[in-house]
């Protein structure tokens, strides 16, 4: 599907005139929307169009819209052949039904001027641009004479906001009739045209970099669209995957021998050229390429921003103004709304009143320092504005972060080809583009959770690059590298099983069976996690010294496996802040009120509860030093004068003082850069639990804050089932969102996927890595399946 945050049609193109026209009074505007789920609005007010007949009357009226209908044609249309008994009186009674709902200032007895009568039926009023399949026509004739006139940039803009439009792949979605689905096949034809001329747009421009994924989107709902078929198989070849292109031709032709169908000659033709690597299919430069204000333009994320024209860097200014520009760089070549900047910027109670004026300024500034040619008022080709908020345009390899995607994907698809060398090279260039934290200096949900995703990203393409290199039998290397990796990720199971592999081979096995036992350790005595079935297996074989087959490669170790008896041991639920700080002051408090008797035993438990050897010797020295430094002390004369005195002062005071420090430091650590990994990593594992065992994640609790449960899930909720409440605790979910989303599921019936809450309108598409992050889908269905008879 097309990502919809992309420049939407200005609702100020509608005419603001006709506020008021309604009897006189000010009612406001009417729009009706049919491209989904049949929708009314006055200004920005949903009104309540009534029971579903009543609804499929209004449709009724509105696919014959300024002409009259007979009330026979109503029967006829919303009661298919079975019309109730007084089929005239029941139209009347909805169409009163309707009047009340659409002009509710009308005069008792008086005709109205939206919804008439007349002597050949019913007659519904609408204006063009009163409904958004005029306004969806009106957007793609307008790109299609911007794209005559030459002008391909705001042609793509105009097509896409009119794709946009639609609010789900099924007009008037819920009202059933062969007139309707007559409606229905034509508009989604219309749609299909629209699609084909877009990506042909696209493709004019040079964007074949970022296609693909709208373009799969595009031909699941089209399967049978040629034009749409072709301009991927030209996607895929200008990007350098001809195997594919060609793929995709088979496939396709394959799909239409279903259907009785052929490939229409100019497919035949184009798969012609691509076997033969026709000259004239290579790209054409795209424009954001060649930036006619001084050079090509970079941006970097992955470390501190930074950015530079041609080599030279560019100052760009305060904190909150990168701020704006890292917002945007995450989403580039997408349309980035004001509210997400600012949601991503201030993400506290802190906002500015004024946040669109406060945006709109330091977008100036970054357009001064992006784009320092460009004339005043003009669009600028580095930073866009649309109608629907701003767009920075990125060309391929125009930052770090495109780059480093880039070049995994080209390494994996090498591996997968047998060219390791050339893969392993691929990884080290990705690998080498990282200076350090990525969006190092941001706070907030929206950069954490950026974060997170790259830091996982980079930490899978070093277990590619692991892999790889032992695959090459280059294990010196290996297991020089591999404890600082280690060190960084001490999660990552496919990183610990090269690493036994590496030292199995080389042989040194019992070091090789001790970074087993250090990883598990570390995920069961601390984190109640057990490792992976995979590398059980692993240990198992080295345990019994016996070589994998070829000896040259091991299996690819998932980030968890199935969950077995070992799981009902996971961790206590998570504290709050507030509930770490108390913590935290409790703990360091203790020793202090206790002048120091505390220390031996707090520590001893803090020792037992950890399974650390050197809580427990510091909880043996904090008892020795304590106790002999109150001996020392009531052995001494009354004078207090002595030497013996002094010392055992200092022993009572200083060690209960170390104590205090000590605890405060371990006990309920705050928020911090390793403890959000932990979460990701119980976030990973309680996801896999979800889709491998649906029915083991329900029994976990997995999702669900609201019930008591020991699993650690890394503060996952499951839309389906908790209240709002919970539900607007996810970082990007506000009360309002949470009580929409509990009243949808209970209406149409629960999510199938997180994808869900996108398609019916409940929250931004794509969903922002911020929510997804911390929303996870039990499918209930499997659950009963795998229940045993």
């Amino acid at each position: 599907m097309l990502r919809p945050d992309v420049a939407q049609p200005p609702e100020d193109g509608l005419s603001r005139r006709r506020v008021g026209r309604l009897g006189g009074v000010g009612v406001g505007v009417i729009r009706f929307e049919l491209l989904g789920p049949l929708r009314a609005r006055r200004d920005e007010e949903t009104l309540d169009l009534g029971a579903a007949k009543q609804r499929a009357v209004l449709a009724t009226l509105l696919v014959s819209a300024n002409r009259p209908v007979s009330t026979a044609r109503i029967v006829d249309v919303v009661w298919q052949g079975a019309p109730p008994a007084n089929g005239a009186n029941v139209v009347q009674k909805y169409i009163a039904g309707l009047r009340r709902v659409l002009e509710p200032e009308r005069a008792p007895r008086s005709s109205g001027k939206l919804l008439t009568l007349t002597a050949a039926g019913y007659v519904l009023a609408v204006e063009r641009g009163d409904t958004d399949v005029h306004r969806f026509d009106e957007l793609v004739r307008q790109g299609h004479q911007q794209r005559a006139m030459g002008d391909l940039e705001e042609a793509a803009a105009s097509v896409r906001s009119a794709l946009s439009l639609w609010r789900s792949s099924e007009a008037l979605a819920g009202i059933s009739g062969p007139v309707f689905d007559e409606v229905r096949l034509e508009l989604e034809s219309r749609h299909a045209d629209a699609a084909e001329t877009w990506a042909d747009l696209q493709l004019d421009l040079g964007r074949q970099a970022s296609l693909l994924p709208d373009l799969s989107g595009l031909i699941e709902r089209h399967p049978l669209c040629e034009n749409l078929r072709a301009a991927q198989m030209l996607t895929l070849y200008r990007t350098g995957r001809q195997a594919e292109a060609l793929e995709a031709y088979r496939a396709t032709a394959q799909l239409l021998k279903m259907h009785g169908l052929t490939p229409t000659a100019q497919l035949q033709t184009l798969h012609n050229r691509l076997l033969n690597n026709s000259p004239d299919l290579l790209p054409t430069p795209d424009p954001s390429q060649q930036l006619t204000s001084g050079g090509c333009v970079r941006i970097d994320v992955l470390g501190p921003l930074r950015a530079c024209r041609d080599g030279e860097p560019i100052d760009l200014g305060s904190s909150k103004q990168q701020g704006v520009l890292a917002t945007l760089l995450l989403s580039a070549n997408s349309t980035v709304t004001p509210e997400r900047i600012l949601a991503a910027v201030w993400p506290d109670d802190a906002r500015p009143d004024n946040g669109s004026n406060v945006v709109q300024k330091y977008v100036a500034g970054l357009r001064k320092a992006l784009d320092p040619d460009r004339a005043p008022r003009s669009a600028g080709e580095v930073l866009t504005l649309t109608d629907a908020g701003y767009r920075l345009e990125v060309p391929p390899r125009g930052s770090d972060l495109d780059e480093f995607t880039g070049r995994i994907t080209r390494a994996r698809e090498l591996r997968v080809g047998g060219e390791l060398e050339r893969a392993a090279e691929e990884l080290e260039s990705a690998l080498r583009l990282w200076r350090g934290e990525a969006l190092r200096g941001f706070v907030g949900p929206v950069f954490d959770s950026a974060r997170d995703r790259l830091n996982d990203d980079r930490a899978s393409a070093l277990e590619d690059h692991a892999e790889i290199l032992l695959t090459l039998g280059r294990l010196d290397a290996l297991i020089e590298s591999l404890p600082a990796q280690i060190n960084e990720f001490p999660l990552r199971e496919r990183l610990r099983a090269v690493q036994m592999e590496a030292l199995f081979r080389s042989g040194r096995r019992a070091e090789a069976l001790a970074a087993y036992a250090e990883i598990r350790r570390l995920l069961v005595d601390q984190y109640g996690i057990e490792p992976s079935q995979d590398l059980q297996s692993l240990y198992a074989r080295l345990l019994d010294d016996e070589r994998s087959q070829g000896g040259n490669s091991i299996p690819a170790i998932p980030a968890s496996a199935l969950p077995d008896a070992s799981w009902e041991r996971a961790a206590a639920p998570r504290r709050t802040r507030g509930q770490r700080i108390r913590w935290k002051i409790l703990a360091a408090a203790l020793p202090i009120l206790t002048w120091g008797f505390a220390c031996g035993p707090m520590m001893g438990v803090l020792a037992w509860r950890r399974r650390s050897r050197l809580l427990g010797l510091a909880a043996i020295a904090y008892f020795a030093l304590q106790w002999t430094g109150a001996v020392l002390f009531s052995q001494s004369p009354e004078d207090f004068s002595g030497i013996q005195d002094d010392i055992g002062m200092s022993l009572m005071i200083f060690p209960f003082l170390a104590c205090s420090a000590h605890a405060a430091v371990i006990v309920a650590p705050a928020s911090s850069a390793a403890e959000r990994r932990l979460a990701g990593a119980h976030r990973r594992v309680a996801r896999e639990i979800a889709a491998r065992s649906p029915l083991d994640a329900q029994r976990l609790g997995i999702g669900r804050p609201d019930l008591p449960r020991t699993f650690d899930d890394g503060g996952l909720v499951d839309p389906n089932h908790v209240p709002a409440a919970l539900l607007a605790r996810v970082p990007g979910i506000s009360s309002q969102h949470a009580a929409l989303i509990v009243i949808d599921r209970t209406q149409r019936g629960p999510f199938t996927s997180l994808e869900d809450l996108s398609q019916r309108g409940l929250l931004p598409q794509p969903l922002p890595d911020s929510i997804a992050d911390h929303l996870v889908i039990v499918d209930q269905s499997k659950t009963l399946s795998e229940a045993p008879e």
